[in-house]
């Protein structure tokens, strides 16, 4: 420490601010480089995302990164946790494990309290190469969904005015405090990647998704085993266990339209339908608040921009705002309940669109860390549910039959996508939650189309015929 003496009576002021200068650039790879919060402070929690590293040392290889600053709530410089401990990057072929997560967390927490930055091991993002560089920040495999060592746990109709919107207390059988549980079965992707609308459920020749939906929803990764035979006791000892980040539940309406029960499932599991992050941030430093739970309420937003197409002018439209304040369930709740079903011998299953059967625990109860749930989406998706009236209209059009009336919807669906709120081809996307950051994807345009899935109940008590799997 440099002390100052009582009086400056040997150097000219001029003198004093040369030497003081001296020191701050001698010392300037030491000083802490602030964070920069959505909101525009410089107080925020340490922010954990996954990107490619252009560093030397590290090139080519995917690391932790502390988010330093971003713009907007996209990052724009990351210290490499690698420079701390090189466990925390991986080659592109290796897979990251909740035993990384939970070291790339502490390391953070170590460095934002200490403030100990160096040059060598801070990246600016280049903004153009997003999509590419930034990576899950949870990674899940097809192949761990595949063996169980993983789940991606779905919670639906978790706010009241999506409920409205859907009909949900009607077409799912819940009450009025119950929420809907499924499995999502894919990989996640990036925060900034495409997404493809991709084929329907079982045509063929493949066919195009026209009702595809958005739903930006809260989502949290375990980082230890979730055992619903011994659950945390309380709040404290939950949040100790959990971070959370931004998802968008991309999905495919057709199948969820005809089967409101069990078609969850196969809508929501087509690859690229589950965009996350940027980043993460720990629950001992973030309680998303809701009725019962948490402390720090959470915006929730969705715009997208439309591209220009035929006489329609290209538009920006704001359509999903809310906060997590309007939740049924807060997280803490959320896992209570799959801790009381799992007790009452219920163990979620649904079909994917290959006719595979998938759950949200192991037969054992255990949902291993690294596992995600997800929380639920607010109003303004794109599915509305037709009134009293439109339901009987469709009724009578559909050949007196519950199914018809449903096939019905989705041919007067599919035939106003253009007065609608589904996505299209070129579309953007604006995904964002308090302190999380902000996601920016686009409907890609497809050239071909690969099929997808069979033309299959997905109720897993329903036997299919055992070629079930072979597009799989």
């Amino acid at each position: 420490m440099i002390s100052a003496p009582a009086t400056i009576d040997t150097h000219s002021g001029a003198d004093f601010i040369r030497d003081f200068g001296l020191i701050l650039l001698a010392c300037s790879c030491l000083l802490p480089l602030q964070a920069v919060a959505q909101d525009g402070t410089t107080s925020t929690p340490p922010r954990i995302l996954r990107y490619v590293s252009a560093i030397e040392e590290f090139s080519g290889q995917i690391c932790y990164g502390l988010v330093l600053t971003d713009q907007g709530g996209i990052p724009a410089t990351v210290y490499n946790l690698g420079g701390v401990n090189n466990e925390l990057c991986n080659n592109a072929t290796e897979t990251s494990t909740p035993t990384q997560l939970k070291l790339a967390f502490n390391t953070a927490d170590n460095l934002s309290t200490r403030h100990q930055f160096t040059d060598a091991f801070t990246e600016t993002l280049a903004q153009d190469q997003l999509a590419a560089n930034i990576k899950p920040p949870v990674e899940i495999t097809l192949a761990q969904l595949d063996n169980e060592q993983r789940f991606i746990v779905g919670i639906g109709l978790n706010y009241r005015e999506h409920r409205e919107e859907t009909g949900g207390e009607t077409h799912a059988g819940l009450s009025a405090d119950d929420v809907l549980v499924f499995p999502k079965a894919l990989a996640p992707t990036g925060a900034y990647a495409p997404v493809q609308a991709g084929a329907k459920v079982g045509t063929r020749p493949p066919r195009p998704v026209l009702l595809l939906d958005y739903e930006v929803e809260l989502a949290m990764v375990l980082l230890d085993d979730l055992d619903l035979n011994a659950p945390p006791e309380s709040y404290a000892d939950f949040i100790k266990d959990v971070a959370f980040f931004t998802a968008n539940d991309v999905s495919d309406r057709q199948p969820i339209i005809l089967d409101s029960v069990h078609g969850y499932t196969r809508g929501k599991s087509h690859p690229g339908y589950l965009p996350t992050g940027p980043w993460m941030i720990h629950g001992r430093h973030l309680q998303p608040r809701t009725s019962a739970e948490g402390d720090e309420s959470l915006d929730l937003t969705l715009t997208v921009r439309e591209a220009a197409q035929g006489e329609q002018p290209a538009r920006t439209r704001q359509l999903q705002s809310s906060d997590t304040d309007r939740m049924i369930l807060g997280p803490w709740h959320i896992v209570r309940l799959l801790v009381s079903r799992h007790r009452q011998g219920q163990r979620t299953c649904m079909r994917d669109a290959d006719g595979i059967r998938r759950y949200t625990q192991t037969p054992k109860g255990i949902i291993p860390a690294g596992s995600i749930i997800l929380t639920g989406t607010p109003g303004g998706t794109a599915i509305q549910a037709p009134g009293l009236l439109g339901k009987l209209d469709l009724f009578v059009r559909g050949g007196f039959s519950l199914a018809g009336a449903r096939h019905q919807m989705i041919q007067d669906s599919e035939g106003h996508i253009q007065d609608s709120r589904y996505l299209e081809p070129g579309d953007q996307v604006e995904t964002s939650i308090t302190l999380l950051g902000q996601q920016q994807w686009h409907i890609a345009k497809e050239t071909t189309l690969s099929p997808y899935g069979i033309d299959a109940p997905g109720d897993c008590s329903t036997s299919l015929p055992a070629d079930a799997s072979a597009n799989r």
